[in-house]
């Protein structure tokens, strides 16, 4: 079934939202040889409390299909210069069963369009270095990578896409 609708994520979603981020950043994790004691920050093992204090300045949305959230991705805009200024995009998350539909491709251009509207004229995302497919399919959707840096074991690569020429 087609993608129904992109709509803000509530309180009340919480945990549906979260259980959606688990699900979609379990595969991740294991790729990534992680488990709930090496790497307790990862949001394949953060439980529904992480979710809601992010959903305090993470602005999520939640992509709907088949009457169910299947997708979810979240913004935040006026990001201090430090981490990249202007706008941020995180947590895009489709479900392994919704996936390869373009949803997530729908969600990421949802969200450039949401902090334009916001007046961001760029926007920043963070990919963990050896998620090669990660970095492939932002580059496909125009970003570029303009740094790299270490966290705790793994490098992180900053990539940038500008929203207005």
């Amino acid at each position: 079934m087609p993608l129904q609708a992109i709509r803000p994520a509530q309180l009340d979603d919480l945990t549906d939202l979260a259980e959606l981020l688990r699900i979609s950043f379990t595969d991740q994790a294991l790729r990534l040889g992680l488990t709930p004691e090496t790497a307790p920050w990862h949001v394949a093992f953060r439980d529904a409390t992480q979710t809601e204090r992010e959903m305090g300045y993470l602005s999520f949305f939640m992509a709907i299909s088949d009457e169910r959230p299947v997708g979810c991705i979240a913004i935040q805009s006026n990001v201090e210069p430090e981490y990249g200024g202007d706008g941020y995009i995180g947590r895009v998350a489709v479900h392994p069963q919704y996936r390869r539909r373009g949803y997530a491709r729908m969600l990421m251009r949802f969200a450039e369009t949401a902090l334009g509207d916001r007046g961001a004229k760029r926007v920043r995302l963070v990919v963990i270095s050896v998620l090669d497919d990660l970095i492939e399919f932002y580059a496909r959707q125009g970003y570029e990578v303009v740094g790299h840096r270490e966290y705790r074991d793994f490098g992180l690569t900053d990539m940038d896409k500008k929203l207005v020429p």
